[in-house]
């Protein structure tokens, strides 16, 4: 399991539908706003499955940047050395 923290930047005034939309995204969750920046988790199975879904917020009418702030990706099966 791959745990993410972002900081993501909206447009001032679609705060509230960006929200909406992030709480409809699996493995999402939305922590907290100040002004105009909103607190976000990511829960997914690989460090390539939370970049893809961070990268998708990007497609949210008002989003204006997203900053990751912290990543523990230690569990991430895809990272396991291969025993031999």
């Amino acid at each position: 399991m791959v745990i993410s923290s972002l900081v993501v930047d909206a447009a001032p005034g679609t705060e509230h539908s960006i929200t909406e939309r992030l709480f409809a995204i699996e493995g999402i969750e939305v922590h907290s706003q100040e002004e105009n920046r909103l607190v976000v988790t990511i829960e997914a199975e690989t460090v390539d499955a939370s970049h893809a879904i961070a990268s998708s917020f990007i497609e949210i009418e008002g989003v204006m940047n997203i900053n990751l702030v912290y990543a523990n990706f230690e569990d991430d099966p895809s990272l396991r050395k291969v025993q031999g």
